[in-house]
């Protein structure tokens, strides 16, 4: 158990921490309606990439300028006043680099087929260096474990974050599962759109 007094971690800082540690699907159109070309994705295979406390965090550069856009990694956390701790499973953007964000710090879990807009969407507005909790482990001497967060009970589910670069919004998706019982979340695939300011579908 740890006893030192929590100290909020910016979202610029976590990032650094985590460096340091370690195409849309065409609809059918109604007769004599010019077809929408399906928007240009480019896709990464991160091979089910597992993210847990005793492995490196894991960053993404999804538009090959040499810098890291997405961190994932976890970070141990005690709270004092609750007499527990938290081990925490983050995902932090870069500069120039969005996730969507509602009041409650979260972000939203998609399914397969979602639009993810380039502007704010369903309570979520979109900031960059951002630094979220996706799930935690409260960890308790008097009490069983419980897990918490927006992202405990994803299967294949979607994160979707947006590139901005010369005024131009790049949307993409990160797909991933939660496994509580390994303690660990894995990654799966993710994506991302080569032209600015697309709708794209979450999966596609």
């Amino acid at each position: 158990m740890q006893n030192k007094p929590v100290t909020p971690i910016p979202a610029f800082l976590f990032f650094a921490i985590l460096l340091t540690a370690g195409s849309c699907k065409k609809e059918k159109q109604a007769p004599g309606t010019p077809a929408i070309p399906a928007a240009e994705m480019e896709y990464f295979n991160l091979m089910d990439r597992e993210i847990k406390a005793s492995a490196p965090s894991f960053s993404i550069d999804v538009n090959h300028d040499g810098r890291k856009d997405l961190a994932f990694g976890t970070l141990l956390v005690g709270d004092p006043i609750n007499q527990v701790d938290k081990l925490q499973f983050l995902i932090a953007s870069n500069i120039q680099v969005n996730l969507p964000v509602n009041d409650s710090e979260e972000v939203p879990v998609m399914n397969n087929g979602d639009e993810i807009l380039p502007a704010d969407f369903n309570g979520y507005r979109w900031f960059e260096l951002s630094s979220v909790v996706l799930v935690q482990k409260v960890i308790s001497f008097t009490a069983p474990d419980v897990w918490e967060g927006h992202w405990k009970n994803a299967v294949h589910s979607y994160l979707p974050y947006q590139v901005a670069e010369n005024g131009k919004r790049y949307n993409g998706w990160v797909e991933l599962s939660t496994n509580l019982t390994g303690e660990k979340i894995i990654l799966h695939r993710a994506a991302v759109c080569r032209e600015a300011n697309r709708v794209i579908k979450a999966g596609k």
